[in-house]
């Protein structure tokens, strides 16, 4: 399983809160990189970076990330 990033809806959220993808950062205390990676849909989290974002936004871990098997697939 791996949690798989909304990038509209997460984009969405930060617009809403007025918030770039540094502060995004700042907030969630990641790596600027990471943040512009996961807002790009280029990089899927790691479960405890998204609980930072999730937390940081003050969201629910359904509205922005979504589980995803990754059964039967090569790693």
């Amino acid at each position: 399983m791996v949690a798989v990033v909304k990038v509209d809806r997460l984009v969405q959220h930060l617009y809403r809160k007025g918030w770039t993808r540094r502060k995004l950062a700042e907030e969630a205390r990641i790596g600027e990189a990471t943040a512009q990676q996961i807002c790009a849909g280029r990089r899927n989290p790691s479960p405890p970076v998204a609980k930072k974002i999730v937390d940081a936004l003050g969201l629910e871990f359904d509205e922005i990330f979504e589980i995803v098997s990754t059964e039967g697939f090569d790693n």
